[in-house]
């Protein structure tokens, strides 16, 4: 997907996080509790860059709720900074692993907000629907 339309999903990709994690889906067995502070707080390294402050100390995926606050207070700076990077070829940045490209790492960020939305969305059709779960572990029934 091109970085453009990832951008102006975000809004959405975030609305459908929080819905899922509000719902009564079961998400205990995803790794999402580490994924997602771990993501926000690497999107909020690139922001912060540009002059945007996020902080939080709320664990797990439960952060999520305080930037989705954060950002539509700040949504229209954020966009813009956003949207400034994934323009920008040349701005690095440091990291704990290295220096990498601003607009890479926010691409990736997005990314992962797109597809976690996606595969939230797909998991709360198919609790409506009452599929049946597809997978059976049959060393967890002993």
């Amino acid at each position: 997907m091109e970085a453009a339309a990832l951008y102006f999903r975000f809004k959405d990709n975030l609305a459908t996080i929080a819905g899922a994690l509000n719902s009564k889906l079961e998400v205990r067995s995803m790794p999402y509790n580490t994924s997602i502070p771990l993501e926000i707080d690497l999107l909020a390294d690139v922001l912060r860059l540009h002059g945007l402050d996020f902080q939080s100390s709320t664990p797990g995926a439960a952060r999520l709720f305080d930037f989705q606050q954060w950002y539509a207070q700040n949504e229209e700076k954020a966009n813009e900074v956003m949207h400034h990077v994934l323009e920008d070829k040349r701005a690095y940045m440091k990291t704990a692993t290295g220096t990498v490209l601003q607009k890479e790492m926010l691409y990736r960020r997005l990314e992962f907000f797109k597809e976690t939305a996606h595969t939230l969305d797909v998991m709360m059709a198919q609790q409506q629907l009452h599929s049946p779960k597809h997978f059976s572990y049959p060393f967890l029934n002993q």
